[in-house]
């Protein structure tokens, strides 16, 4: 996507619309990230049970009503905690309320779940930067289209885990697409991967992929773009 889409009153609308929902989301990684952050340079060795501070930031952020959040927590780098090699301390709401997300994070499980090459952990580990996945089926957590938010989380130069937050695109959808329909242009928001996150037109639905350039406009740092379709 070389070539550069000219923003006006309708595409503001939609990168500031976009920003809202974005910035929740990052919010809240960002807000665990300190919090846990805070803890492993506090103590020496940190065990499951120190993490009790994600419990509080992400209990009241699923639970309200007008939020956007689906899921959310902190997943711990390998060989990180002193009582568990591999740790989720991840929480998905559930008939209205913050319930823990169980897994298997013993390698010997049969259904173990192995998450260090996934892209919402694998690119902020590699990286260092915050990074938006998907959109993607998460069968693990909402089992719906999904948006995952990740940033790391570093103490003294060490890489202890990622934080984060899950969006369904559904949720997404109905935030943003309002604003799309009224920029009058058919328009999509874009991933790196070129892979439709939203669009305002039947024939480019969550999850296409867009494979000739189109002018596009950059969100802010973010790996997201809106696109104008041809």
């Amino acid at each position: 996507m070389s070539t550069h889409l000219a923003s006006d009153a309708g595409v503001d609308a939609v990168l500031e619309q976009v920003g809202g929902v974005v910035g929740e989301a990052f919010g809240l990684a960002d807000r665990i990230a300190t919090d846990v952050g805070a803890v492993f340079t506090e103590q020496p060795t940190v065990r499951r049970g120190d993490l009790g501070a994600v419990t509080t930031l992400v209990g009241p952020a699923l639970e309200d009503p007008d939020g956007l959040i689906q899921g959310a927590g902190f997943v711990a780098a390998v060989d990180t905690l002193a009582d568990s090699r591999w740790w989720l301390e991840w929480f998905m709401l559930s008939n209205g309320s913050a319930e823990r997300l169980i897994v298997d994070t013993d390698p010997r499980g049969e259904n173990f779940y192995d998450y260090g090459s996934l892209p919402w952990y694998d690119v902020p580990r590699t990286t260092g930067r915050r990074h938006i996945t998907g959109p993607y089926v998460d069968y693990l957590c909402t089992d719906d289209y999904t948006l995952t938010f990740t940033v790391p989380v570093v103490v003294d130069d060490r890489f202890v885990g990622v934080a984060g937050a899950d969006v369904r695109v559904f949720t997404f959808e109905k935030a943003i697409l309002p604003c799309l329909r009224a920029t009058h242009r058919k328009v999509a928001i874009v991933n790196d991967q070129g892979r439709v996150v939203l669009s305002n037109s039947a024939h480019h639905v969550s999850g296409t992929l867009l494979r000739a350039p189109s002018p596009s406009y950059r969100i802010e740092d973010l790996p997201l773009s809106v696109v104008e379709l041809s």
